[in-house]
């Protein structure tokens, strides 16, 4: 689950949504897409909140067992720039897991959320099959944008 939620965070980008709202106060502007399901129920909900043109926060939802949208991530940036995600790995309303971005180099480290609200590292193997996991599924995006690119 973890990989879904870092996957719709690099890929929001290109995400193609059926709805897009947005809403500006002050300097704060709000933009809200939807992707609905074939029922025409919301599946995917991703809310982006920029300050002026910077994005500063990203939050996914995901339609639950029940039907409801509930969060599943919530994305922080510095400049524009991704620094840490948690994310709701099963979908209980509790954020499990917290991950730290280095926008430089791309690295990143992640930690587990225990009920008592501490954190602890994740364990080294887990972390580095999540990192060859995002590997291949950034090898993959590149390729598809790639293709996608207009041929000159």
């Amino acid at each position: 689950m973890r990989i879904f939620i870092i996957l719709i965070l690099f890929c929001a980008s290109v995400y193609g949504a059926d709805t897009v709202t947005t809403n500006t106060v002050g300097d704060i502007t709000t933009k809200i897409s939807e992707r609905t399901a074939a029922d025409g129920q919301p599946e995917v909900r991703i809310e982006t909140v920029y300050r002026g043109k910077i994005k500063v926060l990203q939050i996914v939802s995901h339609r639950n067992k029940q039907g409801t949208l509930a969060v599943v991530s919530r994305a922080y940036f510095v400049d524009g720039k991704l620094h840490m995600v948690e994310s709701d790995d099963d979908h209980d309303g509790f954020f499990e897991s917290v991950a730290v971005f280095n926008p430089a180099t791309g690295d990143f480290e992640m930690f587990i959320r225990q009920a008592d609200g501490s954190v602890k590292p994740m364990p080294t193997e887990s972390l580095d099959a999540i990192k060859k996991k995002k590997a291949a599924a950034d090898e993959s995006l590149g390729k598809l944008l790639h293709e996608m690119a207009p041929k000159e």
